[in-house]
């Protein structure tokens, strides 16, 4: 077989994956090797507490191409985490993997490459379609509500052209939702379908708190829902406020003995305020992410970077303090 003169680059994502960090690594590597030349695969470490480093390492014995490992200086999440692999990628073609547990089928490494080359697509993505009604629930919203005329779904495996990723990264949102930040980019996607091979999950490497936080931070940035739900709600409180001045005139007017508008003043003020404070809870939402723009921090902060070359006989460290 002849396999493809350009240069490939795997970005891999791992956070506490000892157990399977070994086996994806080396089926990986046999996979990309099997079809292209040339090629580098990027390890990120997202400050793992088990024996995930210890693995990769030892996988790495068994690897042909040359691979990295960023071992970040402390757990960053997904998003931010691959930022770092995805900055020191050099590939034509970068895929970008989220999560350790291979439940595809293999030869889809090769059949992602093949849809985006004679098909001419800058982005494929992959998705098995088995989606938690939260993650559909999500998606449907953020895809009705964006400015950006989304089509989202869940995609752990995507492969993206030098110039959709160029592109993507020089965009300078601090919230980093790369399937967000892609389709704004205008580059052309092709979505591809799979039936999953393993009954292992996919678990999320973040917490809940955190999955919470990155919808919410997608709905804020990615969408007008915020502001739409504002005048949605000050529509509701206007109209709730005309009636309850029209019962109280009603009252006042033809119904001598009722006790002076007390309970309608008091209700009256408990929903306007309520309102109110939602809405400017929501504002306030809004003005954090400006100052989370100003602020400029880095996206992630590296430990050290451990680069492995010629049949892996030779690690050589480099230590980074941060790196935007």
């Amino acid at each position: 077989m002849v396999k493809e003169q350009v240069f490939i680059s795997l970005v891999i994502y791992t956070y506490n994956d000892e157990t399977i960090i070994e086996e994806t690594l080396i089926n990986l590597d046999q996979a990309v090797n099997r079809v292209f030349k040339n090629y580098e695969i990027i390890i990120v470490n997202d400050c793992s507490e088990d024996n995930t480093l210890i693995r990769a390492r030892e996988a790495i014995k068994q690897m042909h191409g040359d691979t990295t490992i960023i071992n970040l200086s402390r757990k960053h999440g997904v998003e931010h985490a691959m930022m770092a692999g995805l900055n020191r990628s050099m590939g034509d073609f970068v895929y970008e993997i989220e999560s350790a547990v291979i439940d595809y089928p293999i030869v889809l490494i090769q059949d992602m490459f093949k849809t985006a080359t004679k098909g001419g697509f800058d982005i494929v993505a992959a998705s098995s379609g088995l989606t938690s009604w939260k993650s559909k629930l999500f998606y449907m919203l953020l895809n009705k509500v964006s400015y950006l005329q989304l089509s989202l779904s869940t995609e752990i495996v995507r492969l993206v052209t030098r110039r959709a990723l160029n592109s993507m990264l020089s965009l300078k949102e601090k919230v980093r939702y790369r399937k967000a930040l892609y389709e704004y980019t205008g580059y052309s996607k092709k979505l591809i379908k799979y039936n999953s091979t393993t009954n292992r999950s996919i678990k999320s490497k973040q917490l809940n708190r955190e999955n919470i936080s990155l919808a919410f931070d997608a709905l804020v940035s990615f969408s007008n829902f915020g502001l739409k739900m504002s005048h949605i709600l000050s529509s509701l409180f206007f109209v709730f406020s005309v009636f309850m001045g029209s019962y109280a005139l009603y009252n006042y007017l033809f119904n001598k003995s009722v006790v002076q508008g007390w309970t309608t003043l008091m209700i009256l003020i408990s929903f306007g305020f309520a309102g109110i404070f939602f809405i400017v809870g929501i504002i306030g939402e809004y003005i954090s992410r400006i100052l989370v723009e100003l602020q400029n921090r880095p996206f992630y902060s590296t430990k050290s970077v451990e680069m492995y070359k010629e049949k892996k006989n030779l690690a050589i460290y480099e230590v980074a303090v941060s790196k935007e």
